[in-house]
């Protein structure tokens, strides 16, 4: 038939190349889709950067929605303002849409896991969504545009 046996013994394979052709398990697909604006932001805090703004700052926070993929950023002096900052975002897009923010995806940064911020999202009917720690894949989409952001900002230090 021309078509050449394959042996299904793999004795004579070395681990090394076995091993060394592992890829890593692709992530479960979040149960959380959004049908509309605010069903679903992301979040993700970028920094310290190498150099401090005029102002001071060395971080900036952004938030996302999924629907729309409208971005916020807020600049920071330390990541300890992130709470203050998520309050003013969420009081802006509330305020301007009519709608509340559903659920809020972000890592498991010191500054999303606090008990003052959970309890803020507690209280404000908020689901938190937390990404597995040293996976920043799962949260992908706010990734992603802190690497635009960083890499816009410097092409425009270097023009």
């Amino acid at each position: 038939t021309g078509v050449p046996e394959v042996s299904t013994e793999h004795d004579d394979v070395c681990k090394g190349c076995v091993l060394g052709k592992f890829a890593k398990a692709s992530f479960l697909r979040s149960d959380t889709i959004s049908k509309g604006v605010l069903d679903l932001v992301h979040s993700d805090v970028c920094g310290p950067m190498s150099t401090k703004s005029l102002r001071g700052y060395e971080y900036f926070v952004t938030f996302i929605d999924d629907f729309s993929r409208k971005t916020w950023i807020y600049f920071l002096k330390t990541k300890d303002e992130v709470s203050s900052r998520f309050r003013e975002f969420k009081a802006l897009v509330e305020n301007s849409t009519g709608r509340k923010i559903k659920v809020l995806r972000s890592d498991n940064g010191a500054e999303y896991k606090s008990n003052e911020f959970q309890e803020f999202c507690t209280r404000e009917g908020i689901k938190r969504e937390w990404t597995i720690p040293y996976n920043p894949q799962q949260n992908g989409v706010a990734e992603r545009k802190n690497q635009s952001i960083t890499e816009a900002s410097r092409a425009m230090l270097h023009d």
